[in-house]
Parts: C-alpha cells; sequence; structure tokens
C-alpha cells in the first residue's frame, strides 16, 4: 500500500488556509472561529472515509475506524490543529493529514485491520496561558487545576468538568504515533529524511520578576537610578552565558518582557519576564536553574523573585516502537537518524501512559513556528508512508 502524495498535498493546502494572515503566516490559535472552521472541514474529511467522529468537551477531534476486534484495542495517530501566531504550514497539521492519509489508503485498499484505528487532532499544543499540550495532557488526565488554572479555563469557557470529562481510558491504547516537522536542521543537513525519537526534553518555564522603582525620568540622575528593566537586563544576558556554557542541546529563551509602569517618561519600577528552559536532562535544568538565582543576586541591587509556572519532565518514547520504526525505515529503504526532541509534543503526554512514538521528518534549514517553515514534498511522502507501515507492522504484531 503506497500513500498518494497528490491528496496529501490537497489535504495540507485546503486546511492551512483556515488561519491564513496576509503575509502567508498561519494563526489558527485555539477555540478561535479559524480553529473551529479547521475542525469542521476535517470532520467533513473524516466524514468522507466513513469514521466514527467526536469532538471532545476541550475541542479535540477524533475519528475512529474499527477493526476486527472492535471497542477492545485501537492504535492511535495525530498531532494538534492549532499554531503559534504566523506560524507555518506543516507543524502539527502534518501529523494530521498524514493520519488521514493513512486511513484513506488502507480503505481505498479495502484493507480491515484487527485493531480500531483512531485519528486525533489535538488543540492547544502550543505554548499559550494553557501551558501547552492542553489537548493532549487533558486527554490523558494530566492537567492539575489550582484556582489560577479555573480562571485561565474560564477565559475560554472551559470548566474543570470538562477536563475530566475529555479523559479516556487507557488501557485499550496499543500504541501512539505522532509524525511531525523536526524543527531543527540536523536531519536536512545530513540528508536523512527520518527521525526516530528516543527522548523529548523536560520544560520548564518561570515568571522572573524584577524590582526596582519608579521615578521621574528626566529629574532623576542616572546614578540615583533603581531602574529595574536595567536589572532585568543584566540578569537576561547571564542567563544566554550559562545556557551557551552548557551546551549541547541545553536551551533557555526569554521571550516575554513586561515592563512597568511602561511610560517613557518613567523609570521603570518592576520588569516582569517569562524563562524557559529545556534539556533532555532534568538535571542540568535544575542545576542552570540555581545558578541563575544565584547570579541574580550579584548582577545588579535590584531584588529578584522566582515564580514556577511549568515544569514537564523528560520523557523517553517506548523502546518497541522505536526499534518497529528502525524496521520499518529499513524495510523501505530509507536512512534514519535517532535523535532526540528540543520541542515539546502530545507524543510526550502520552508516554506518560502509553506506549509511544515520534517521527520527525527534515525542517528547510531548520526553520518552525513562522511562514518560511517548509518541508521538501518527497521528505513528507516518505515519512507519511514510514508512518503508514508502522500503524500496520503493530496492527499484525500487536504485543507491545
Amino acid at each position: 500500500m503506497k500513500v498518494n502524495l497528490d491528496r496529501i498535498k490537497n489535504n495540507l493546502y485546503k486546511l492551512g488556509e483556515f488561519g491564513q494572515t496576509n503575509n502567508k503566516g498561519i494563526t489558527r490559535l485555539p477555540f478561535t472561529e479559524d480553529y473551529k472552521k479547521a475542525a469542521e472541514y476535517l470532520k467533513c474529511l473524516m466524514e468522507s472515509l466513513e469514521l466514527k467522529i467526536r469532538e471532545d468537551p476541550v475541542g479535540n477531534i477524533f475519528g475512529k475506524k474499527n477493526g476486527t476486534i472492535a471497542e477492545k484495542k485501537k492504535i492511535m495517530f495525530g498531532s494538534h490543529l492549532d499554531t503559534v501566531k504566523n506560524g507555518g504550514l506543516f507543524d502539527g497539521l502534518l501529523g494530521i493529514v498524514a493520519g488521514l492519509e493513512c486511513l484513506y489508503t488502507i480503505s481505498e485498499n479495502d484493507y480491515i485491520t484487527n485493531n480500531s484505528l483512531e485519528l486525533v487532532a489535538f488543540n492547544a499544543e502550543e505554548g499559550s496561558d494553557l501551558k501547552g499540550t492542553f489537548g493532549s495532557r487533558a486527554i490523558m488526565g494530566l492537567i492539575e487545576i489550582d484556582e489560577n488554572y479555573k480562571n485561565i479555563l474560564k477565559s475560554y469557557n472551559i470548566t474543570p468538568e470538562d477536563i475530566r470529562n475529555s479523559k479516556i481510558n487507557v488501557d485499550n491504547i496499543v500504541a501512539f504515533l505522532e509524525l511531525h516537522i523536526s524543527q531543527e536542521v540536523s536531519l536536512e543537513s545530513k540528508n536523512i529524511p527520518i527521525g526516530v525519537v528516543n527522548k523529548i526534553s523536560g520544560i520548564t518555564r518561570y515568571k522572573v520578576t524584577c524590582y526596582g522603582a519608579s521615578d521621574h525620568a528626566g529629574s532623576t540622575f542616572m546614578h540615583n537610578r533603581n531602574d529595574a528593566m536595567i536589572g532585568a537586563t543584566k540578569l537576561i544576558l547571564k542567563i544566554n552565558e550559562i545556557a551557551k556554557n552548557i551546551g549541547g542541546k541545553f536551551v533557555a529563551t526569554v521571550g516575554v518582557l513586561k515592563v512597568y509602569p511602561g511610560e517613557i517618561s518613567v523609570i521603570p519600577g518592576k520588569v516582569e519576564f517569562l524563562l524557559e528552559i529545556r534539556d533532555t536532562s532534568q538535571e542540568r535544568i535544575d542545576s542552570a536553574l540555581n545558578e541563575i538565582i544565584k547570579e541574580s543576586n550579584k548582577v545588579s541591587e535590584n531584588e529578584f523573585e522566582f515564580e514556577l509556572i511549568i515544569k514537564t519532565l523528560p520523557m523517553y518514547m517506548n523502546n518497541d516502537l522505536i526499534k518497529r520504526i528502525k524496521n520499518v525505515c529499513e524495510l523501505n529503504n530509507l536512512s534514519y537518524d535517532v535523535m532526540t526532541s528540543g520541542a515539546g509534543h502530545d507524543a510526550k503526554s502520552f508516554s506518560h501512559k502509553v506506549p509511544s512514538g515520534l517521527i520527525f521528518v527534515p525542517s528547510k534549514e531548520g526553520l518552525s513556528h513562522c511562514k518560511d517553515e517548509w518541508i521538501e514534498w518527497n521528505y513528507i511522502e516518505k515519512g507519511t508512508q514510514i508512518l503508514l507501515d508502522t500503524i500496520l507492522d503493530i496492527d499484525n504484531n500487536t504485543e507491545l
């Protein structure tokens, strides 16, 4: 059975129209009208395959094709339907369209699987106030709800009960697979078409607040100032230095900055920024954070406060699935590279409770989360074929 690249292209471009911006990027944020329109179009595609379709209370979309053992066991696969602001065509959407293509190919070949096959399109995977991989974490029952999170949910018209009702029974899931753009340059640089992920980095985020003293910007001389912006900047530079010294795939990013009171004629009295650290070793993440906190007491006279926002541990993919994906690549005469992922993915949520596998295809120049994100079509065809053949391999050899 061979996948149909023209159909993959058509479905990618059609679904990519939802949220397309004037600069040709795509902004399909969770719970927005563009997201809902894309979800409805996806349901129409699922209906053409006569799948059993449902949408859960948090906006995840499911389409299931029954196997000979019907409800007893199922293989799940998919990715996320939402994007970042001005994102690209392939991040998340590729895994959904590829999964859809697997179902098309199986159906048109009149092939009946032993296990049921279920495609899922996740909502709110991208980082936001919902803390990322929201839809898949809800499915797996991994969301902890405190008073602050209740308020965030309320802003999206979601209740704690919606979260609870989105949790699924994992006992009948044989495996979960995700095909995704690699979002880094290593595969393309080696001309390798397939990445077999063995581990996904942990993500730790903190809100860091730097306190100074607001005062008149015209009448307060420089040597009399306690400028929170200067203190925050010194620490941000030190964070960058610490991350570079650790090296490897360790990364630290400051991507959001708020200045108070935010007036040109007032010296900043408070600055807040979000710090995100990612690595495959939680020990290195914690060690770096301790060093950053120590440096905050040295770099300036300002007072710093650190508030934990999210902490997700590094997770391994299932060893048996890694072997299966590698074997399928070899049967297809395709080279592959076993690699770690610096980005978080829905497969990471599933890996807590379900055997999970993650397949990468190369990003052109490593670009992602931008309108210039691209994957060569031959890589997409190969990646989709590997996804299909891995699904069939699992189905024919169910024990994991």
